[in-house]
């Protein structure tokens, strides 16, 4: 699994761990729905900024959500 792929997987765990919509998710983090979704499936990279603002709507660390077992 590359690192978009995990990161996109982590945030859709979180954000269903708030009990929060891909739609809360994006109007938090003033960022596009449709980006949101994007991200959590893996299609769409994420910037530096926009994890930063994916962390903190979803109250946690960017380090929570980028990590992952380093590839062999």
């Amino acid at each position: 699994m590359s690192i978009t792929e995990h990161f996109g997987k982590t945030v859709r765990e979180r954000r269903k761990e708030l009990k929060m919509s891909q739609e809360d998710l994006a109007h938090v983090a003033g960022i596009n729905r449709s980006h949101i979704g994007q991200i959590e499936r893996g299609l769409k990279s994420a910037s530096l900024t926009t994890i930063g603002r994916i962390a903190k709507a979803l109250n946690c660390s960017p380090a929570l959500l980028l990590d992952c077992p380093a590839p062999d």
